[in-house]
C-alpha cells in the first residue's frame, strides 16, 4: 500500500504503508487491510489535504454454524518524524523535509490534533468489530485516510520519502 503525496511541482512525496497483523490464537478468519493512495497535486504554499479509502476485510475461515466475531484495532506508525508532526525527507541533497500528518475520516480544523496514530497520547486508532456469520462469511469495514500537509513550508524540490507501519491487531 502505497501513498504518494505531491507535495510541490516538481516534487514527488512518497508515504509507504506497510500492513502488518497480529491475531489471536486459533483466530478463525483471514483478513486484510488495503489503504489506496493520496494525491495532493501542486504545492504553492498553502494546507492541502487529500483523502483514501481504507478497508479493513475479514473472511470465515471456519466450518460450521459457528459466527466468528472480529474486534479489531489499526493503528499508524510515526515515521520518521513524531505523532505531533510526521516529515516527509528529501531523498538527495540537500537535506530537506516537507511536514505532513494523517488523521482518521475527517481533518480536524487544528491540524496535528487527533492523528491516526497508535493511541498513545492525543493519536487515535481505527477500531472495529466484525459479524462473520455463513450467510455473510466476508465482511468489510471501511474508514478514510485523511491526509495534510500545512501551508507555509517551501521544501527544496526534489522527492520526499517516508514509511509508515500500519499494523492491524484482531482480537
Amino acid at each position: 500500500m502505497n501513498v504518494s503525496l505531491w507535495p510541490m511541482p516538481r516534487t514527488l512525496g512518497l508515504v509507504t504503508i506497510l500492513a502488518m497483523s497480529v491475531a489471536r490464537p486459533a483466530f478463525a478468519a483471514s483478513c486484510n487491510l488495503s489503504i489506496g493512495n493520496l494525491s495532493f497535486g501542486a504545492y504553492v504554499g498553502a494546507q492541502l489535504s487529500s483523502n483514501s479509502a481504507a478497508n479493513f476485510t475479514c473472511t470465515k475461515t471456519a466450518p460450521g454454524n459457528t459466527p466468528e466475531r472480529v474486534d479489531y484495532t489499526v493503528s499508524l506508525s510515526t515515521g520518521a518524524g513524531t505523532y505531533a508532526q510526521r516529515l516527509l525527507t528529501r531523498t538527495t541533497a540537500p537535506v530537506d523535509t516537507i511536514p505532513f500528518n494523517l488523521y482518521l475520516n475527517v481533518l480536524p480544523a487544528v491540524l496535528n490534533t487527533s492523528v491516526w496514530g497508535d493511541g498513545s497520547g492525543t493519536t487515535v486508532r481505527w477500531t472495529g468489530s466484525l459479524q462473520l456469520t455463513n450467510g455473510n462469511p466476508t465482511r468489510t469495514d471501511t474508514a478514510t485516510l485523511v491526509g495534510a500537509i500545512p501551508g507555509g513550508s517551501f521544501p527544496s524540490a526534489g522527492t520526499y520519502q517516508d514509511t509508515i507501519v500500519a499494523t492491524f491487531t484482531a482480537i
